[in-house]
């Protein structure tokens, strides 16, 4: 019987023939990301008392936008300890860090060489777009084949996913910059070097921020999906709680993940205005 999917073959090939031959350099990176970086940062989150991670980030909140954020923050930290769910959020907090800073340092200097760059930055856009648009599910087979389940597949799945954020707002944050300043900025005699780091990403800087905002975001939505790759997670306890019609649980866990990314936008937007203010 003919395939309806004659393309299906030609990527089942790509993908044994990178296991055929890259398979060891492959289980070398797991092993060596997951035993210096993911399990000892794992193990440090979830050593963390609760309650000094509910005081820190009530002093951020405070810091950053006064006592109303401080209040927000440490009610919905509060929150997810009392529900039972803190040693699920720690995980979901390493895993989507991690991820986040990764599709940063991926992101981030791709969308500074393609700001620049007309051509560059239109085929970009069509890739952006299109890993926008594509199911989450999909991240997720490529990186079960190549790493089988657990951390790192997940780890690999929201990288991908969430890496288009990064790259977008980090190319249209330098593009937004007035070229009047960046023509001064040459007329002084800068380099190349220093109007890129001191003049376009220091403006372009409070789009940076939302660009991470939205990457934060956008990790947390794929961990959900990655439970199903073996994460001991907050979208774990989703994911059984819909194996189980376990609605209670469904919404005690949704809410968790819901108030970790409440928490993250309230204190990167609140970092975001900050910058904008004192840039005026």
């Amino acid at each position: 019987m003919r395939s309806p999917c004659p393309t299906g073959t030609f990527w089942n090939e790509v993908v044994k023939w990178i296991n055929i031959n890259f398979f060891d350099a492959l289980e070398a990176l797991r092993t060596t990301l997951l035993l210096h970086l993911l399990i000892p940062i794992k193990r440090f989150l979830a050593e963390l008392p609760w309650l000094g991670v509910v005081a820190l980030l009530a002093i951020a909140g405070y810091r950053l936008a006064g006592l109303r954020l401080a209040l927000l923050t440490a009610t919905l930290s509060f929150l997810i300890a009392a529900t039972g769910q803190w040693e699920k959020a720690m995980v979901t907090v390493y895993l989507c860090g991690i991820a986040v800073i990764i599709a940063s340092l991926i992101g981030i200097p791709i969308g500074i060489l393609a700001a620049e760059r007309e051509r560059l930055w239109r085929w970009l856009q069509v890739v952006i777009d299109t890993l926008q648009t594509l199911p989450s599910f999909v991240y997720l087979m490529p990186a079960v084949m190549l790493f089988r389940v657990g951390d790192f597949t997940a780890l690999i799945a929201i990288v991908a996913y969430a890496v288009a954020p990064a790259i977008r707002y980090t190319a249209l944050g330098i593009q937004r910059v007035d070229p009047k300043v960046v023509e001064a900025g040459r007329a002084m005699g800068c380099t190349p070097f220093q109007i890129l780091t001191k003049i376009k990403l220091k403006l372009a800087l409070p789009e940076l921020m939302l660009g991470l905002n939205q990457t934060i975001m956008f990790a947390l939505s794929m961990l959900v999906i990655t439970a199903l790759v073996g994460t001991r997670d907050l979208g774990q306890e989703v994911y059984i709680a819909l194996t189980k019609a376990d609605i209670g649980r469904g919404i005690v866990a949704g809410l968790a993940v819901a108030f970790i990314a409440i928490i993250a936008d309230r204190l990167i937007s609140a970092g975001a205005t900050r910058l904008r203010e004192r840039m005026e």
